[in-house]
């Protein structure tokens, strides 16, 4: 990938800032349970990956109503940030690696789905806050319509052009949504052919790929 016009990275939180998306599986899986809902036999965890809990709930259980909807939502939300040592785990080489993007000069932005005031806990929780310029949350990332990822009032929001950006997100919605907007976008693969379209400007696999693709040396991936 030609970084020579890049100025900024964004990233995404939920699956390349850390791995939440299994712990945020079993959490919902056993809250729909009490509801007499049987999570397993609609969807993977991979299908939760890129979606909301709004979206999520909607795309896989329609029937439930909005009311209902919300109070797991919101349940599943408050026991994860009450438990976060068991659900956030950060990937292996993250936090040296942002720290030595953000050491390089480059403008870092956190664009996430999560509500700005959780994203800002979880920045902290994981200890790479300090190295974020902007954090934009539910609140500017997320069409309210579709309840999807969306770039579109992300420039504006960090004052930067969509030429100087790459983004960095972990699934095929996040991408769509970032590319929908014009961005260039590095996929964070951890699900078998997960990017098999093609829409990704880049794939990694690992902190190692993207430190490659910066131009930072490789580091042992046995620590954050």
């Amino acid at each position: 990938m030609n970084l020579v016009d890049v100025t900024a990275f964004l990233f995404d939180f939920d699956g390349v800032i850390a791995d939440t998306e299994n712990g945020r599986y079993d959490e919902y899986r056993i809250i729909l349970a009490e509801y007499g809902y049987d999570l397993p036999s609609r969807c993977l965890v991979e299908d939760l990956v890129g979606l909301t809990g709004d979206g999520f709930i909607g795309k896989f259980f329609p029937e439930i109503p909005s009311e209902q909807a919300k109070e797991i939502v919101r349940r599943r939300q408050t026991y994860y940030l009450e438990h976060l040592d068991r659900f956030c785990r950060p990937f292996p080489g993250m936090r040296q690696t942002v720290r030595d993007i953000k050491e390089q000069g480059y403008f870092l932005a956190l664009t996430t789905a999560n509500p700005l005031a959780s994203a800002q806990q979880l920045v902290r929780v994981v200890g790479v806050a300090e190295y974020f310029d902007v954090i934009c949350g539910r609140e500017i990332c997320e069409n309210p319509l579709t309840k999807v990822k969306d770039y579109s009032r992300v420039p504006q929001h960090i004052h930067k052009t969509i030429g100087e950006c790459v983004v960095i997100e972990d699934s095929p919605v996040g991408v769509a949504g970032a590319k929908r907007s014009g961005f260039r976008c590095i996929a964070f693969e951890h699900f078998k052919d997960q990017f098999s379209g093609g829409a990704a400007d880049c794939i990694i696999h690992d902190y190692n790929d993207l430190r490659a693709i910066v131009g930072l040396p490789s580091i042992h991936l046995n620590g954050i």
